[in-house]
């Protein structure tokens, strides 16, 4: 599927759309005003010209009309996606005090839609499940990618596969990500603006209680057929609009998940479902809503394209209807937390802050935001603890150039002498130098390294001769005492990273983009955070649960270079298969830590390598840091 193409072609046609539905409002003042014109004229045969302002009144009513069903229909939906939701039913599985998943079903939906989050680079939206309907359905609500809801049907978690359910979600996360929410919620403003001419028209044509036609009838009869029409021509806009963007978010979809076959048998078992007429929603608030939904309903003022063709889109040619039965619980897994999301690359300097999943994970008890997640730290450090939460706060209202300098540059000093000295060399002359010092080095382990990647994220947004200056001195520090070792090693690649901003790869080809297809580069890397976990046989356990016997190289060397080249390679791996691998260092390194927590050492490498990979830090590793909850700006 030539999906870039189809995004192009589809923007051009929603541009092109949006300039009609103007035009028809356009269209609409004018048929208002020669209607009443006509009107007039016929009921007042004798009267000479036009009474004042007769044509400016009736323009003014009629934009009136239009804005008020707009900021009327707003008002209605100011809650945003949660209010959709809840019109139809649905129940929240995450982002709401005591929302959890209930089942298997629920776990994985939650899973998929991380895991999109990281494709798309989105933020995660709240997720709702609509337990009460049986048909393959989904939607996104929301007036923009931070307050947004995605929704999913109970029959789509019961009927859909795994990878069926990420093109499902993908899709949504495509509507997110291209401004689609606001759009649909606007244009259903729109029509009811639309609408509301003809609801005027009829208020002035009805009769008394008495059947007695009042003076204003005509007018009335007029403003309704009119507006009959505005409303339907702006019902068939929106529905052009739609399909457009369904178009859109269907190649998008296919370009998150680099799978055909995900968002396809979605689409085929919709098609099945169709035909056997097991489509229906339940929640009479449904049919308002339906240009939000996953799937179409009909043809002519459809809000989707035709099913046939955005399946003979995807796989270039028809396909038939796969049977859309239910499918035996999936197996058991583990909730992917969201964090660390803002050190993605790619495109923009603008950084997410970090996000923690607020739905519990395997080991109970939700992930917080500040907060030290191992119970047993938490009760060893008591006040160091408070002790570093106040310091990160005070660490958050760090904006200035010489603060991030100042800063960078002593967590990177990491508390050598010679590397002190040659921070104050870079440092001379900053005012805020010796305060900045005084509180980096009174943060405990836990804060130092989410301190440094806020700092990092906010100098990401300097001038490009400021990233330069800050990486020179940063690798004038780190050099001080004449050696790099492997975790500073990490920490610079982190660096270099964040300061670049716009560092981005070719996406891979789809036979290409997998664990084993870079077997050499995984093995590369995971010799390399073998240095610094140094426990015998952790390398040969990574590669046992990656790679087959057949693919596990040999003698691959572990140093800085290598390491880079690794790193350039890795970044062509599938969005799915980051966390996969991330999860198993991780994993693998707690069972060698013997269900201690970790050393700072090793998390510290194991964080620093999830986010060069663009991926989220597993709950395991999570937990032990502070996180730092503020935005990235």
């Amino acid at each position: 599927m030539r999906f870039r193409a189809h995004q192009a072609a589809a923007h051009v046609a929603t541009r092109r759309l949006l300039l009609l539905f103007a035009l028809v409002l356009v269209l609409l003042v004018f048929a208002v005003n020669a209607a009443l014109a006509l009107i007039y004229r016929l009921t007042f045969p004798w009267a000479s010209g036009y009474p004042a302002y007769f044509f400016e009144t009736n323009t003014g009513l009629v934009l009136l009309f239009v804005l008020v069903g707009c900021v009327l229909e707003s008002l209605r939906l100011r809650e945003g996606g949660r209010h959709v939701a809840r019109l139809v039913g649905g129940r929240a599985v995450s982002g709401e005090e005591g929302a959890a998943p209930r089942d298997r079903y629920e776990q994985r939906l939650l899973n998929v839609v991380a895991e999109m989050a990281i494709a798309s680079r989105l933020p995660m939206p709240q997720v709702y499940v609509l337990p009460r309907e049986e048909g393959i359905n989904a939607f996104a609500a929301g007036w923009g990618p931070e307050d947004a809801v995605l929704a999913v049907t109970h029959g789509a978690l019961m009927r859909l596969t795994r990878e069926e359910l990420q093109g499902v979600v993908a899709h949504e996360f495509a509507h997110i990500g291209h401004g689609d929410m606001r759009l649909n919620m606007r244009l259903i403003g729109l029509v009811w603006g639309l609408q509301m001419v003809h609801t005027f028209g009829h208020a002035l044509a009805e009769p008394d209680e008495l059947g007695r036609r009042p003076a204003s009838t005509p007018f009335g009869l007029a403003l309704m057929a009119v507006g009959a029409l505005g409303w339907m021509a702006g019902r068939v806009l929106k529905a052009a609009v739609s399909r457009q963007r369904e178009y859109l978010a269907d190649a998008s979809a296919v370009q998150y998940t680099r799978n055909v076959e995900g968002l396809g048998g979605a689409l085929r078992k919709i098609a099945d479902q169709l035909r056997h007429h097991r489509q229906r929603w339940v929640s009479a608030q449904a049919e308002p809503l339906s240009h939000l939904f996953f799937s179409p309903g009909g043809r002519w003022l459809a809000t989707h394209p035709p099913l046939e063709d955005r399946i003979a889109r995807l796989y270039g040619a028809p396909r038939p209807a796969l049977p859309a039965l239910p499918l035996p619980e999936p197996p058991d897994e583990p909730l992917l937390p969201v964090a660390a999301m803002g050190l993605a690359s790619g495109g923009s300097a603008a950084v997410r802050a970090a996000r923690v999943a607020s739905a519990p994970g395997p080991e109970g008890g939700a992930a917080e935001q500040g907060r030290l997640h191992d119970p047993v730290q938490h009760a060893a450090s008591g006040g160091a603890l408070q002790r570093d939460r106040e310091t990160l706060a005070r660490v958050t209202r760090w904006h200035g150039p010489g603060e991030r300098k100042a800063a960078v540059l002593a967590l990177l000093a990491d508390g050598d002498e010679r590397g002190w000295q040659a921070w104050a060399e870079e440092t001379r002359g900053l005012a805020v130098a010796a305060a900045v010092r005084a509180e980096v080095e009174s943060l405990g382990p836990a804060a130092r390294l989410p301190a440094l990647e806020l700092m990092l994220r906010r100098s990401a947004g300097a001038p490009l001769e400021e990233r330069r200056a800050l990486a020179e001195a940063a690798r004038r520090v780190m050099q001080a005492d004449r050696q790099i070792d492997p975790g500073e090693r990490l920490r610079w690649m982190l660096l270099r990273h964040v300061l670049s901003g716009s560092r981005t790869s070719a996406p891979a080809p789809a036979d290409d983009n997998h664990i084993a297809h870079l077997s050499k580069d995984v093995a590369v890397w995971t010799a390399f955070l073998a240095r610094i976990i140094d426990v015998p046989g952790w390398y040969d356990d990574v590669l046992r649960e990656l790679l087959p016997a057949e693919r596990r190289p040999v003698g691959v060397p572990a140093d800085g270079e290598a390491l880079w080249q690794a790193w350039q390679s890795l970044e062509r791996l599938a969005a799915m298969q980051r966390p996969l691998l991330v999860r198993t260092w991780v994993s693998t390194a707690c069972r060698a830590a013997g269900g201690e927590p970790l050393p700072q050492p090793w998390a510290d490498a194991l964080r620093i390598s999830a986010c060069l990979l663009n991926t989220p830090s597993p709950q395991a590793l999570s937990r032990q840091y502070i996180e730092v909850a503020t935005d990235a700006a």
